[in-house]
């Protein structure tokens, strides 16, 4: 269990190193290669927060798994 839990843990991990790239990127050189990750960012959230009460869950959940 505990090598499952470092593989989810280094995963989660560079998904939101990748994640920040992007991010980064898209401030400094505009869409690269027609990925648009702070607008897509934007939706989801927006889509978890017109949910309601259950999108606010989701939303804190996710906010736990990466801190």
């Amino acid at each position: 269990m505990k090598q499952v839990g470092g593989l989810i843990a280094g995963l989660t991990g560079l998904v939101v190193s990748l994640i920040g790239l992007g991010v980064a990127g898209q401030i400094v050189f505009g869409n690269i290669m027609g990925l648009n990750v702070i607008g897509n960012i934007t939706d989801i959230v927006d889509s978890l927060s017109s949910g309601g009460f259950v999108g606010l869950v989701v939303l804190l959940i996710l906010w736990g798994q990466v801190k």
